[in-house]
């Protein structure tokens, strides 16, 4: 049950690249598939005591404002937990002690992107550091309510996957 890649086609589209492979499937037939190849990104699941750190943020592609955890795009050559500590010390203001990688996965078939879940404890508040087209509230909510408070309103890959994995983990 061999796939047989004859061709790759790729442009670069506002800093992602997108194309599609020219295949043959094992019963002969060629086909084309399709591709979408933005950076990795990671999700923090941040917890200070008895409470998790949270973001609200309007989402232009929903119309709707949503909560989910903090989460970014990593940066050349850095790592998933380097990441995490700098985009939760970006939109939120904390600094994380301690981080742990609890899970790489691929949020959609259709994209060749990883996306990361990182623990994140051991915090220290401070102010946020938003880039120029960020306009993001901070939200503490209790351990116990998070996983409600994501699921209130319109929920995304940043908020309910992350917190189920770290409840799975036995973080949460």
């Amino acid at each position: 049950m061999n796939w047989k890649l004859h061709a790759r086609r790729g442009v670069s589209l506002l800093g992602h690249a997108v194309g599609y492979d020219t295949l043959e499937r094992p019963d002969g037939k060629t086909v084309r598939s399709c591709w979408f190849d933005p950076p990795d990104a990671v999700a923090i699941v941040a917890r200070t005591g008895d409470e998790l750190v949270l973001i609200e943020e309007y989402r232009p592609r929903l119309g709707e404002r949503v909560l989910s955890c903090p989460a970014g795009r990593m940066e050349p050559g850095e790592s998933y937990e380097s990441a995490a500590k700098r985009e939760l010390y970006e939109e939120t203001g904390y600094r994380a002690g301690d981080v742990e990688l609890l899970e790489t996965y691929y949020p959609s078939a259709g994209m060749r992107k990883q996306r990361a879940v990182v623990f994140a404890s051991d915090l220290m508040a401070g102010d946020q550091h938003l880039e120029s087209d960020e306009f993001i509230d901070v939200r503490t909510v209790p351990v116990s309510d998070a996983i409600d408070a994501v699921r209130t309103g319109p929920t995304c890959g940043w908020g309910l996957p992350p917190l189920l994995l770290a409840r799975e983990e036995g973080l949460i």
